[in-house]
């Protein structure tokens, strides 16, 4: 904040201020039809009547150093998130709203650079507007984007991560209804996904350790090991709950071998319940 608080002060004559983000909200005609753009920004410098100067996007990054050799496309991400932002403010003022600042943070060190963003008009027509224009498609038509991401680090941030085998758990090609073994879910979720399923689904053992008010209520699905196939109840293993160590099978350890329990995967539901 200081560091845009100096800025404000010495751009502007009488000095601006800095607003801590500004809510854009706009109609797009695209090849799919009119799209509606809503988000709010990061801080924004603005006049004293509360008007937009300088918007700004700020990214945390695990080192500053990798901006000198980082791949073009993935900065035209940040660069297309502040062109949305400026389209929207420049329709809100009668002068331009035409520059705006991506500012990197540091994650351990909290430095900080600044690099200024120009709206470009071939820019937003060809990447911005196209990409909105056919991520809107996939949505209006009812079918997923291509499984291919655009960025290798967007699979670390996808919920559906470890149903196309991208995670970092042993399980891949699983369909997309059932609970997949030692992952978590939250609890508002859960219960419905139970009850939309006729009573037919059946608790993982990870989710009755996770909540044992549901354990009380539903059928649970008991420890199978990776190794020897042995089954056990979900509540005769001792556990901590930590998704990171899986239990240890009680009769591999006896035998002087370490394998861990999971709870059976969706694409097993359907046999283990017959």
């Amino acid at each position: 904040m200081p560091f845009l608080e100096d800025i404000a002060a010495e751009t502007a004559d009488p000095p601006a201020y800095v607003q801590n983000s500004m809510w854009v909200d706009y109609q797009l005609d695209t090849h799919a039809g009119e799209l509606r753009v809503r988000g709010a920004t990061d801080p924004v410098i603005c006049t004293r009547q509360g008007d937009p100067l300088l918007p700004t996007e700020v990214k945390t990054k695990q080192s500053l150093s990798s901006l000198d050799d980082e791949d073009p496309a993935s900065a035209d991400h940040h660069r297309a998130q502040l062109h949305a932002y400026l389209y929207g403010l420049n329709q809100t003022v009668s002068y331009p709203v035409r520059t705006g600042l991506v500012i990197y943070i540091d994650r351990e060190q909290h430095d900080f650079r600044a690099m200024t963003v120009d709206f470009e008009q071939e820019f937003w027509e060809g990447i911005v507007r196209e990409w909105m224009a056919t991520q809107s498609t996939y949505r209006l038509d009812g079918t997923l984007p291509p499984a291919e991401p655009e960025q290798g680090w967007e699979c670390d941030y996808c919920s559906y991560r470890q149903r196309c085998g991208k995670g970092d758990a042993p399980y891949t090609d699983q369909p997309p209804d059932g609970f997949l073994p030692l992952v978590s879910y939250p609890r508002e979720q859960v219960e419905p996904a139970l009850n939309a399923d006729s009573g037919t689904e059946k608790l993982t053992p990870t989710l009755a350790h996770q909540y044992p008010e549901l354990a009380s209520k539903y059928k649970i699905f008991d420890w199978q090991c990776s190794a020897c196939d042995s089954t056990f109840s979900w509540d005769s293993v001792e556990w901590d709950g930590d998704l990171t160590k899986p239990p240890i099978c009680p009769s591999c350890a006896d035998n002087d071998w370490l394998a861990t329990l999971r709870g059976p995967a969706p694409a097993a539901t359907d046999e283990v319940m017959d």
